[in-house]
């Protein structure tokens, strides 16, 4: 599983944890006199059926595409002057061949300080670039909520079970106009 993976999973998790805890302090808010107060929604399907994700997407790719064709480049260049070195490893003098390793860990090292400086790049342009679609999610979202009275939305996979008309993911989306 890789580190989104995980993040994703421990997020989920607390928010289950925290939606069980709201259900153990709070019986009020959720007795049957209150739950048409409370609903759920899917903002991930809202968010990967929204135009603009699309578009976010392509948009990161495009930025990631050229970084990631040097960072190959770069690779390959390492993993060639590797095997030239080892070929004349063994007719080099001893001052040389230092010199040489020395050359062959500083490119190790550019090809790790390249990797992590765009990984924080492309990390910080698709915060950018989804900002702006999570608030437009999180606009309706409200939108609908204050507009219907309901008290409390909780994110869908934090819910254990909810009637199909206590979901606001398809009012979400009519309102964003995605079909």
């Amino acid at each position: 599983m890789n580190y989104s993976g995980r993040i994703i999973a421990v997020s989920s998790g607390m928010v289950t944890a925290i939606a069980l805890g709201m259900l153990l302090v709070s019986p009020p808010v959720f007795s049957a006199q209150g739950a048409e107060r409370v609903v759920i929604v899917d903002s991930g399907k809202i968010l990967r059926l929204m135009p603009e994700t699309r578009q976010a997407e392509t948009t990161l790719q495009a930025t990631a595409t050229p970084l990631r064709k040097e960072l190959d480049r770069m690779g390959l260049d390492l993993k060639n002057s590797i095997a030239s070195y080892e070929q004349q490893k063994g007719s080099l003098a001893k001052a040389i061949r230092a010199q040489k390793e020395k050359e062959l860990s500083l490119k190790a090292q550019n090809i790790q300080k390249y990797q992590q400086v765009n990984s924080s790049v492309l990390e910080k342009k698709k915060q950018a670039l989804f900002l702006p679609i999570r608030q437009k999610i999180q606009n309706a979202i409200m939108s609908i909520a204050q507009k219907n009275g309901f008290s409390v939305v909780l994110e869908k996979g934090a819910a254990l079970y909810v009637t199909p008309d206590h979901d606001l993911t398809l009012q979400v989306m009519t309102q964003l106009h995605i079909k």
